[in-house]
């Protein structure tokens, strides 16, 4: 019998300082951390995540400099300093989330033999067909989070995290940050199922190239691919959605979430078929872009082998990674969205909120569609600055495409014509017909739904029935709200 993938771990160690030890680990190295005194704290506060402890022993020494009196736990952390390895000296504090003393997830000789293996020379030949190698080749990029706020990466697990805030701190690339993140725990050894670093990072690049920046398409861009990977990995860690899947299907969602919308131009399927565009012909009129979207990530693997993820993986884990990708993201169409919740909902019913009875593959399949397609829509459950400055793009992605379709002699679809919509009234209905049902669903599985994301979509709803009262074709209500440059 086939050994059942392990759980996801949906509560993440604490990130806290622990006062220095004086034995050494199983490993013989010494576990070395930064004391737990003002001045480091000071320290970390100020630099980030990315201070090594190399980095903190100097600014003892410059402290030293200022004031000859150093505290206990100082002296013993600049003694042990001198008789560790450069290897060690350059480790980031971040990874030093706790000291187990021991070689478990999170002990100090884990996090040292991780972060040995990406620091230490390649003594194999990158790129070799099948190697396993998880030494970082030349070409390895790991994100740099240098210009992350500190505050930023904690809150990344967050429901209410700020994609636009992410996207200016990378210089507009987000979306590689974001899906490196959530896809973390899958950059280790110790997982069953695990991504090899150099070409996850090629792929995250090459698949934020493939998407329009926000300058060029306002609403289906990077950063809106950021946001939904993001409150993917929000929903499975914040909320407990993390429960009902195995590894394989976590890896599906986040990296369904991440290609989802690659080579999105800002229109609609239905504008592609009226055009009668290649790429309509290309899927036949059904789901186009959705069919695009996968099957331009599935062949940048093809024809990328530095990009190809799936490479090593066995060959029944990557046939079923892929038909769990293709899944979510054409559940993603919403021409789908009424029959998806309809199924759904009689599962909900059926199944109740035991992750033991979601096992049948019919029953995980509509759950996974429903978790990706949720994301897709979670806007309105966001707080009210964040689903207006969304809403405010997306109604000016539409209203751009209205104009081209008036250019072109076309039917103008709904909500895209600047001229005569009433977008407060078509969020009111969007939000109570299609986004609350939706997530009252969810809420019957995780009851912490209903506690945050619900309140927000109340209250939302709320704004814009206000709105709603007062609007006249083309009113605009937020526009100060929404960022200059390429947002507004």
């Amino acid at each position: 019998m086939r050994r059942e993938m392990r759980r996801y771990h949906t509560e993440p160690a604490p990130i806290k300082l622990v006062k220095p030890a004086l034995s050494r680990s199983v490993s013989g190295q010494v576990p070395l951390v930064p004391p737990d005194t003002d001045g480091v704290r000071q320290q970390l506060l100020a630099d980030g995540p990315s201070t090594t402890l190399l980095d903190v022993a100097k600014g003892i020494i410059d402290r030293l400099l200022e004031n000859p009196e150093l505290e206990v736990e100082e002296t013993l952390f600049l003694k042990d300093c001198i008789g560790a390895s450069l290897e060690t000296l350059a480790m980031p504090c971040s990874l030093l989330q706790r000291d187990t003393g021991d070689g478990t997830p999170g002990g100090y000789d884990y996090l040292f033999s991780i972060y040995a293996k990406q620091v230490q020379p390649s003594s194999s030949c990158p790129g070799t067909p099948g190697s396993r190698s998880r030494t970082p080749s030349v070409a390895f990029r790991q994100p740099n989070w240098d210009s992350i706020d500190s505050k930023m990466l904690t809150a990344f697990d967050l429901w209410d995290f700020d994609s636009f805030e992410l996207s200016e701190a990378t210089r507009g690339h987000p979306l590689r940050f974001a899906a490196w993140r959530a896809l973390d725990g899958f950059l280790s050894d110790e997982t069953e199922i695990f991504l090899d670093m150099d070409k996850t990072s090629r792929f995250l690049e090459a698949a934020e190239e493939m998407y329009a920046k926000a300058d060029t398409v306002l609403y289906h861009n990077n950063v809106h691919a950021a946001d939904v990977t993001q409150c993917v990995h929000a929903l499975l860690v914040q909320f407990g959605f993390a429960a009902f899947f195995d590894q394989l299907s976590i890896l599906a969602l986040l990296l369904g979430a991440a290609v989802h919308d690659m080579g999105h131009d800002g229109r609609t399927n239905s504008y592609h078929v009226n055009v009668g565009d290649d790429i309509a012909y290309t899927y036949n009129d059904i789901s186009v872009l959705e069919n695009m979207h996968i099957s331009k990530a599935f062949k940048l693997m093809r024809t990328d082998p530095s990009a190809n993820i799936l490479d090593g993986f066995k060959h029944d884990h990557r046939t079923r990674l892929r038909k769990e990708m293709v899944e979510v993201v054409l559940g993603t169409d919403m021409s789908s969205h009424f029959g998806n919740v309809a199924d759904f909902k009689t599962l909900v019913e059926k199944l109740g909120n035991e992750t033991r009875e979601w096992h049948e593959e019919k029953a995980m399949s509509a759950l996974r569609v429903m978790v990706l397609h949720a994301m897709d829509i979670s806007n309105p459950a966001k707080v009210l600055d964040l689903s207006d400055k969304w809403s405010d793009l997306l109604r000016q992605e539409f209203f751009l495409q209205g104009d081209q379709e008036r250019q072109l002699g076309l039917p103008i679809s709904p909500l895209c014509d600047r001229d005569t919509v009433r977008f407060a009234s078509s969020q009111v209905g969007f939000f109570t017909i299609i986004v609350q049902p939706t997530f009252a669903l969810l809420a019957e599985l995780q009851h912490r739904v209903k506690d945050r994301l619900l309140v927000h979509l109340r209250k939302n709803t709320e704004a814009w029935e206000a709105r709603k009262k007062a609007e006249s074709p083309g009113t605009q209500y937020y526009s100060s709200k929404v960022a200059p440059g390429p947002y507004s």
